[in-house]
């Protein structure tokens, strides 16, 4: 955890570099914008704050450059450019003789197979101030929901994994035509997304699959219910899987899908009621990705780990070189407040959180999830595997208050890029509460971590 607060810092540091500073110097028309020039090579823009330094990695071949120094760093060698790099209109500047220097010595050749974004968490309530008139009716923040989808497809996401807690839910007795309601508006908005070329793979959270009501003795219940699930799938099936369309608009079809594939009734995942299109998976250009159900009827707040083990197992037996696991609630609880220890997610039941990461762990697999009304990256219990929460897409804060971090109250979402070398590097983005300018405030390759 200190590890992860420390790098944001210094990558909030980064951001001003690479995306919000300030320059009296006006940009020429044959100047170029490192991160798309970079970008264009298949290659990856990073930060290292004792330098000071922007770093590019394109294919494993490496150099370095500072806003306003003529001196860069190119294959470990000192080299001199023609006009130092600047920040102009919130990016950074590079001149065209600097370009083809960059581009004749790291020629890209790492081919990039395929990008996908997450986030989760776009559902508001009743009264959240500022929301539209519109937002109230439907219980979405759409200005949020709309902005993120445009800024995913401009950056070509093939795939966004929505983490649950799309629309508000929460009924007291499965009300069919309330969530049907709710669940339309939602898809009208991501709707879109698949004309533009991104496929929306939905991830089922608990206001989703719970119902929310007072008890006799007044305690607030939340139980997930046969019929929810079953709504879901009135809703959500025909996108799990249609793998023509998913075709059409990526040019290739997923492999290693097979829709009976999910927790069977009965057995070590304690499976009392139909599981099919709540929990699924795909291998898609050689990675593979799953999808969970975090709040299965009778056994709330628990993720199918026998399922998901033997899912893993599958998947590296066809060769997947990655595997991206999807649910709603957070294995850990993210601790940003210290007076507030209690856990929120899967570690309710911390026995069955533990399990359920050491299948994360042994399977190297990435784990992102929402539910936590946040953004936070860490790797739980000091191992490799990370956990990702971004429950930030268009819910009331988790943090009421500032906590010291900027990011704490940022709208946040991430991208992943996979390369054919294997290489994974992840960009996590987002806005403050006052909807400024995008922040990318963290990158990191998944092998070298932070």
């Amino acid at each position: 955890m200190k590890k992860t607060f420390k790098w944001v810092g210094a990558v909030t540091v980064a951001t001003t570099m690479l995306v919000g500073g300030v320059s009296a110097v006006k940009a020429a028309e044959v100047d170029t914008a490192l991160r798309s020039a970079v970008e264009g090579m298949n290659g990856t823009l990073g930060w290292t704050a004792d330098t000071q330094s922007i770093l590019v990695d394109v294919a494993g071949s490496k150099a370095s450059f500072k806003v306003g120094s003529t001196e860069a760093t190119i294959h470990d060698q000192v080299v001199k450019l023609d006009k130092a790099p600047y920040v102009s209109n919130g990016a950074t500047q590079i001149s065209a003789a600097t370009l083809k220097q960059l581009q004749t010595a790291l020629k890209g050749n790492d081919k990039l197979l395929l990008t996908f974004s997450s986030v989760g968490d776009a559902r508001i309530e009743d009264g959240v101030a500022a929301a539209s008139a519109q937002d109230l009716k439907w219980l979405v923040n759409t200005k949020v929901l709309t902005r993120m989808t445009d800024e995913m497809e401009a950056k070509k996401s093939n795939m966004l994994f929505f983490n649950g807690d799309m629309i508000m839910g929460y009924t007291k007795n499965s009300d069919v035509n309330y969530l049907n309601r709710q669940y339309a508006y939602w898809r009208g908005v991501v709707g879109t997304a698949f004309e533009h070329g991104m496929y929306v793979f939905p991830v089922p959270g608990n206001h989703e699959m719970q119902n929310k009501y007072k008890d006799d003795q007044g305690n607030t219940v939340k139980k997930a219910t046969e019929s929810n699930e079953n709504t879901w799938r009135d809703n959500m099936g025909d996108i799990i899987i249609d793998s023509q369309r998913f075709e059409q608009i990526l040019d290739e079809n997923v492999s290693g899908f097979d829709p009976n594939n999910y927790p069977q009734s009965g057995g070590a995942d304690t499976i009392s009621t139909n599981q099919k299109q709540l929990d699924y998976s795909f291998d898609y250009r050689g990675s593979h990705f799953a999808v969970i159900n975090t709040d299965p009827t009778g056994n709330d707040s628990h993720a199918p780990t026998a399922w998901l083990a033997k899912d893993l197992e599958d998947a590296k037996a066809r060769g997947m070189k990655h595997n991206f696991v999807f649910g709603h609630k957070m294995a850990y609880t993210y601790i940003f407040d210290p007076a507030n220890t209690t856990p929120g997610g899967l570690d309710t039941d911390k026995a069955a959180a533990d399990a359920f990461w050491k299948v994360i762990q042994d399977n190297k697999a990435t784990y992102l999830s929402g539910h936590e009304h946040i953004t936070d990256i860490s790797r739980p219990n000091n191992g490799s595997a990370y956990q990702i929460i971004v429950g930030s897409g268009g819910s009331p804060f988790e943090a009421v208050k500032p906590t010291g971090k900027d990011t704490d109250r940022y709208y946040a979402y991430v991208t992943a890029k996979v390369f054919e070398s294997g290489k994974v590097h992840f960009d996590a983005y987002g806005f403050d509460a006052n909807y400024g300018p995008t922040q990318n405030f963290l990158s990191w390759d998944l092998e070298q971590g932070f």
